[in-house]
């Protein structure tokens, strides 16, 4: 790679997508979800956050100086690799003993992101999140939904396993590798800035929503593993339906 290839590579990791940026959404989520505090950060809580920020990095976000690498249109997000790093990042920082009821969750709402790539010709985050239709639309939607409805159950963040700045960290990273597969890809100035600001908003969103739904989600309720399992079924079918020639 060349000089200034490296250099918009080392923005991207230290300042936007990752980085700066991701700190402050990590700030966001642990205020807002009232995330209780937990041990000293530990070598398992950097390796979590290691991984979390080069999956933030990889997200195809408005403005993301990786846009800028060649080919055009910049270097290919690649969505199974993004969705490893995060799995990796949140292994690290989500609570032993493993339930059945977490385990399901994790298979099925991994399944989803993975079956997503279907609607597109690869499994590049930026084809996904452009491709078109209702049905293709139907089935990024239902994948949101299930692995945002999932992960306060998988993750557990509100509960002091760890440090805390690893959990508000691993949420954060999850929350802009999945809600970008539904932000257009290409947004120009002044649209992009506006798609940045929408998502540090649904990220404020989400995290008061984690602090609303914590005993639910501390206890593992059924309906809300059924609602995270359903969706990641139906998203599932709808994206083998949406490759259908």
């Amino acid at each position: 790679m060349d000089p200034l290839g490296l250099l918009i590579e080392i923005v991207a990791l230290a300042v936007y997508p990752g980085g700066l940026f991701l700190v402050v959404m990590a700030w966001i989520t642990y205020r807002g979800a009232g995330m209780a505090p937990g041990p000293a950060l530990d070598v398992r809580g950097f390796a979590a956050i290691a991984a979390a920020v080069v999956a933030a990095a990889m997200a195809p976000l408005p403005g993301t100086p990786a846009a800028s690498l060649p080919p055009p249109g910049g270097a290919t997000p690649n969505l199974l690799a993004a969705v490893l790093l995060v799995v990796v990042a949140g292994s690290l920082v989500a609570p032993a003993p493993w339930s059945t009821r977490r385990i399901i969750l994790v298979t099925f709402a991994g399944a989803s992101l993975i079956l997503i790539g279907l609607v597109a010709t690869s499994l590049s985050t930026t084809d996904i999140s452009g491709s078109t239709g209702g049905v293709n639309a139907a089935a990024r939607i239902l994948t949101v939904i299930a692995v945002l409805v999932a992960l306060p159950v998988v993750l557990k963040p509100q509960r002091a396993a760890g440090s805390v700045a690893a959990r508000a960290t691993v949420v954060a990273a999850s929350l802009v590798v999945v809600l970008a597969i539904v932000i257009p890809p290409a947004q120009q100035w002044p649209v992009a800035p506006l798609w940045v600001v929408g998502l540090v908003l649904a990220v404020g969103v989400y995290a008061l929503l984690l602090r609303l739904g914590q005993a639910l989600t501390r206890r593992e309720h059924l309906s809300v593993v059924a609602v995270a399992w359903l969706c990641s079924i139906a998203a599932s079918v709808t994206a083998v339906i949406a490759a259908r020639p």
